[in-house]
């Protein structure tokens, strides 16, 4: 999903059901704290959850919640990411301990949606192929 459509379901969204948009947000980074972010981690994180966090910043989005680059935030992105998990970054849960995450390949998440059980640590496919995807149909709750 490019980001002006998902930009065009959020307007409607927002028309439709104004209560999914009253929570806060976090703060949105600037391209100096994502750069700094990705250098100190030594990781580059996916275009388009670039986009949305200089548009949204992460937290509360409608039913589901994203994680952000806000150091002050609960949401903050490394709060939730165990050291012992390797080769995923989890950018957001379920409320019951699962998490949706971008796999990481030699430094780089891919734009891909995984979810991680952590019940037997098992790693499964979610058809979601970015995260605008992800947040419309679990965040928007849209088909």
């Amino acid at each position: 999903m490019d980001f002006e459509t998902f930009k065009e379901v959020i307007k409607k969204a927002k028309a439709e059901k104004p209560l999914l948009f009253t929570l806060g947000h976090d703060n949105i980074p600037t391209i100096e704290s994502i750069i700094d972010f990705q250098k100190q981690h030594q990781i580059i994180l996916p275009p388009k959850y670039i986009q949305f966090l200089f548009g949204f910043g992460g937290g509360y989005f409608g039913y589901a919640n994203i994680y952000s680059l806000d150091k002050d935030s609960y949401f903050f992105i490394l709060k939730h990411n165990p050291a012992i998990i390797k080769d995923l970054l989890f950018v957001a849960d379920n409320g019951c301990g699962d998490y949706y995450a971008f796999c990481i390949e030699e430094g780089k998440c891919g734009e891909e949606i995984v979810f991680y059980n952590h019940d037997d640590n098992t790693i499964k496919d979610t058809g979601f192929s970015d995260i605008l995807e992800y947040l419309v149909k679990i965040g928007l709750n849209q088909p």
